[in-house]
C-alpha cells in the first residue's frame, strides 16, 4: 500500500476552508506587515523627539556660560544646572568643561576623545556604555564664541531604557488593536465567504436531491454567474445521459423483442423431435427438421452477434471475443475500403451478380484516418452484402473526393424503395418488406455508428431514379475528434 503525502493534510478540504486559509493569511501578513512597519516608523520618531528634547538640554546648559576675556565660565549653580537636565523618566547626566579638560560643571564620565576631535558646530549624537554599564544616548555641543575664547564641550547623556519603554508602549498600542481587531475581522471573513459560498451549497443539494433516476436539468435562475457555465455544461452531461440512458433502454427492449423470434423457433423445433423420439425412441431424427434448427439457430447466433456489434459501436467499448482483433491506429482508407470491396467480388458471382469497384482517388493524395481499418472494412461489407442479397444485378463501389472529404458511393440497380423503407431503413431493428427470413435490422445501424465515429456521416441518397445508392463521406484532412473509440 503506498502513502500519498499532503503537507495540507490536516486541512478540511472543504471549499469554505480553502478560501479561508488564503483570506486570513494574507490579512495576517498584512497586519503584521503594517504593525511592525509602524512600530520601526514610530521608533525613529521616538528616538528623533527624544534627541531633540537632549539637544534642548545642551543647549539649555550652553546658555549659562560666559567667557571673560577668553577664559570660559559656567555662572549657575549646580542646582541650576540640575534643574536645566532634569528628567522624570530617568536621570540625565551632563559635562560642561574645556577643551584642554578643564571642568567647569558636571558629573559625566565617558571616552569623547573621537568626539572632541570633530570641529562640528552642530549637535552631534553618538551612544556609549558608561563605565556601569548602561547604554547611554549622548548629545555633545563645542561652543567658541570666537577663536580667541577657549573651546567648551557641553555633553549630556540620558539612559536609552526609557527609549525603549516608550517604544513598548507604543508596540503595545499598535498590536493589541490589531489583535483585537482580528477577533472582529476573521468571524466576519468567515460568515462572509459561508454566505457567499451558499448557493453552492443549495446547488449541490440540489444535484443530491435529483438521485439516480432524476436527469432533469438543473435550474440556472438563481445560479452566480461563476457557477452558470459549470451547471449549463452539467445540464449538457445529464441531457447526454439521459439520451444515453433511453437508447439503452430502447436497445434492450428491442434486442429481447428481436431474439423472441428465433428462441421460439428453437423451443418449437425442440419439441417437435423430443415428441418424436418419445413416439419411436429408434427412429433417426428428421433431417427437414434439423435443417430448420440450424437454420433458426444460425440466424439467432448471427442476430446475437449484430447485437453485441451494434452494443461495442454504441458504447465505444469492446464486449466480444472479436474485438481484440481491433486495432486503432492510423491508416490508409482507401485501401480498406479497397481490400473489404475485393473480398465481395466471389459471393457476388456466386449470386449471379456483377460488383464493379472504380477507384477515381488520385494515388498521390493522402487520405489517411484515426481509427480501426477493420471497422471501416465492416461498413462497406455490410453495404454490398445488403446490395447482393435485396438489390438490382448490378452493384457499383464508386470511390470519389472532395476537397479533403473521401466520397464512397455504393449503388445497385434494383427496384425503387418506397417514401417509409427511405425513412426507416437506418432505424435500428427496422427491417423492409423484402420477404427474406435472415437479418436483424441492425446491419446499417452498425455502418451509420462506425462512419460517425470516424468523423463522417452515412446517408442513402434522395436522387436515385432506380435501385439504392448509399454514400458515406469520410473528412480525411484533419484527425477526427470522434476518430478513436
Amino acid at each position: 500500500m503506498s502513502l500519498r503525502l499532503n503537507p495540507l493534510g490536516w486541512i478540511n478540504p472543504s471549499l469554505l476552508k480553502q478560501l479561508m486559509l488564503p483570506v486570513v493569511a494574507l490579512w495576517v501578513a498584512c497586519a503584521v506587515l503594517a504593525a511592525g512597519a509602524a512600530y520601526l516608523l514610530a521608533g525613529r520618531s521616538t528616538n528623533t523627539s527624544f534627541d531633540r528634547l537632549l539637544a534642548d538640554d545642551a543647549q539649555a546648559l550652553a546658555a549659562q556660560l560666559r567667557w571673560n576675556n577668553g577664559v570660559a565660565s559656567f555662572i549657575a549653580s549646580k542646582e541650576t544646572a540640575d534643574s536645566l537636565v532634569f528628567d522624570s523618566l530617568s536621570l540625565s547626566h551632563y559635562s560642561v568643561h574645556t577643551a584642554s579638560g578643564r571642568k567647569l560643571v558636571g558629573d559625566l564620565h565617558l571616552e569623547t576623545a573621537e568626539v572632541e576631535a570633530r570641529t562640528d558646530t552642530q549637535p552631534i549624537f553618538f551612544s556609549q556604555v558608561s563605565p556601569h554599564g548602561t547604554h547611554l544616548r549622548a548629545v555633545a555641543l563645542r561652543l567658541q564664541p570666537s577663536p580667541s575664547d577657549e573651546a567648551v564641550w557641553v555633553m549630556v547623556a540620558e539612559s536609552k531604557l526609557k527609549r525603549r519603554q516608550v517604544k513598548e508602549e507604543i508596540a503595545t498600542a499598535i498590536f493589541l488593536p490589531a489583535a483585537l481587531a482580528g477577533f472582529i475581522i476573521i468571524p466576519l471573513f468567515y460568515y462572509s465567504i459561508r454566505a457567499a459560498l451558499s448557493p453552492a451549497r443549495r446547488l449541490s443539494a440540489l444535484v443530491v436531491a435529483h438521485g439516480d433516476a432524476d436527469l432533469s436539468p438543473l435550474p440556472v435562475e438563481e445560479v452566480p454567474e461563476e457557477l452558470r457555465e459549470l451547471v449549463a455544461h452539467t445540464n449538457l452531461l445529464l441531457q447526454r445521459l439521459q439520451a444515453s440512458v433511453d437508447e439503452q433502454r430502447r436497445f434492450i427492449a428491442d434486442a429481447a423483442h428481436q431474439l423472441q423470434t428465433p428462441m421460439a423457433g428453437i423451443r418449437l423445433l425442440v419439441g417437435d423431435m423430443r415428441r418424436i423420439q418419445r413416439a419411436d425412441p429408434d427412429q433417426p431424427m428428421d433431417a427437414q427438421v434439423l435443417a430448420q434448427l440450424d437454420e433458426v439457430a444460425t440466424r439467432g447466433a448471427r442476430m446475437v452477434k449484430q447485437l453485441l456489434a451494434y452494443a461495442r459501436v454504441a458504447d465505444n467499448t469492446a464486449n466480444n471475443s472479436d474485438s481484440a482483433a481491433l486495432q486503432y491506429e492510423r491508416f490508409d482508407a482507401v485501401d480498406a475500403i479497397l481490400e473489404a470491396a475485393a473480398r465481395w467480388q466471389a459471393p457476388a458471382r456466386a449470386a449471379h451478380k456483377t460488383l464493379v469497384v472504380e477507384d477515381h482517388v488520385p494515388a498521390a493524395l493522402d487520405f489517411h484516418l484515426q481509427g480501426s481499418s477493420m471497422l471501416l472494412g465492416e461498413v462497406v461489407s455490410n453495404l454490398l452484402d445488403n446490395a447482393i442479397r435485396y438489390g438490382g444485378p448490378h452493384i457499383r463501389l464508386d470511390l470519389h473526393h472532395r476537397s479533403t472529404t473521401l466520397i464512397v458511393r455504393v449503388r445497385d440497380d434494383g427496384p425503387r424503395l418506397d417514401a417509409a423503407t427511405r425513412e426507416n431503413l437506418l432505424l435500428p431493428f427496422w427491417r423492409g418488406n423484402h420477404g427474406l427470413p435472415d437479418g436483424s435490422g441492425l446491419g446499417l445501424s452498425i455502418a451509420q455508428r462506425i462512419v460517425e465515429r470516424l468523423g463522417g456521416t452515412l446517408s442513402l441518397l434522395a436522387d436515385s431514379r432506380q435501385g439504392t445508392c448509399f454514400e458515406i463521406e469520410l473528412p480525411c484532412g484533419t484527425a477526427s475528434p470522434h476518430a478513436q473509440a
